[in-house]
């Protein structure tokens, strides 16, 4: 069994900073859903600063941040803004950074482009396509009233995206105060999500792709009905296998963290286990929906009911990938998977 994380620090106030390790301090912010918070890590970098992810567009958090322009940050600007990928707890402020206080904006192509897509009229922002997928694979009218009722329109919350950025990928080397960054780059929980590594330092500072307490939501969308997002997933963490143990990490949930090997085995060993019961699941043909239960036991909303879906759909994909399940269309246009 792994050990559990263990965590050197404790929980910070919303808007308070602490300096977890040198020039590297750890910010936290508020969220206005049932994941209350958001972490953001300001990079001492000489004269001015450097800032990992810019936290949900609320005026609450605009003036945590005006707060932190007039004392913290002691006159010295943000010049560079590195975005670890395009979910709007991470990126709804970038807009505002760049164009109102001058940052420049640092991420990886495909997060970026992604962003675009999905603030426009694109196929991303299709509710109805949305809807026909989720009623193909068993949601109910019930449910699906629900979700149109409950759905947040994340084209309200984020600032109008830059046109412009600097574009980094895997095996970038960064310099900030005269310390080099390496990024390491994943898929799964999105596109070409960006972590950063400092060896000099010994810190990761994760993004979602390794949290310590939950596991990142891993979806499939109706977009990409075939995708393999959790196969993703979990081939990315070959990317961290050369970190040292004792890497202090630092994620954008939960708590600074130490046990990164242990907290990769775990989530990898968390998915098996659920694309076993899942697998067992199907000596019947079943929906998505009907598999939901298999994986998550706790009730959930109408918005959770939706995220459960893409990621009960992220596991019978990956079973498809590997044979072991096949996916069966009914006369009806509906979907149902069965062991192969």
């Amino acid at each position: 069994m792994a050990n559990l994380p263990s965590y050197p620090f404790e929980t910070l106030d919303f808007g308070a900073t602490l300096e977890v390790a040198p020039g590297i301090h750890w910010l936290r912010m508020p969220m206005p859903f049932p994941l209350d918070h958001i972490n953001l890590w300001l990079l001492e970098d000489g004269d001015s600063w450097t800032l990992v992810d810019t936290g949900y567009n609320t005026e609450e958090v605009r003036g945590l941040w005006r707060a932190l322009y007039s004392n913290f940050l002691g006159g010295r600007s943000i010049t560079r803004l590195f975005v670890t990928h395009f979910h709007p707890d991470h990126m709804s402020l970038a807009g505002w950074f760049v164009d109102e206080l001058g940052a420049d904006l640092w991420m990886s192509h495909a997060e970026w482009l992604q962003a675009h897509v999905n603030q426009g009229d694109g196929v991303t922002s299709d509710l109805e396509r949305r809807v026909a997928f989720y009623r193909k694979h068993g949601l109910s009218d019930d449910a699906i009233a629900g979700y149109r009722a409950a759905r947040p329109d994340f084209t309200d919350v984020i600032m109008p995206i830059p046109d412009t950025f600097r574009r980094i990928g895997q095996g970038d080397e960064i310099t900030i105060a005269g310390r080099l960054w390496r990024v390491i780059t994943g898929g799964g929980h999105s596109p070409e999500h960006v972590s950063l590594w400092c060896e000099d330092a010994n810190v990761l500072i994760s993004g979602d792709q390794v949290l310590p307490r939950i596991t990142s939501h891993v979806s499939v969308f109706y977009y990409e009905p075939d995708g393999d997002p959790l196969r993703q997933f979990l081939a990315s963490f070959d990317r961290f296998r050369h970190l040292p143990d004792d890497v202090l990490v630092l994620p954008s949930h939960n708590l600074p963290f130490h046990g990164l090997h242990d907290r990769l085995d775990a989530i990898t060993a968390h998915h098996h286990d659920r694309l076993e019961v899942c697998h067992e699941a199907c000596a019947e043909p079943r929906t998505a929906v009907e598999l939901i239960s298999t994986i998550f036991s706790r009730k959930l909303d109408a918005i959770q009911t939706t995220f459960a879906f893409g990621e009960t759909l992220a596991h019978t994909n990956y079973l498809v990938g590997d044979g072991r399940l096949a996916r069966e269309q009914a006369a009806d246009g509906g979907i149902r998977f069965i062991k192969a």
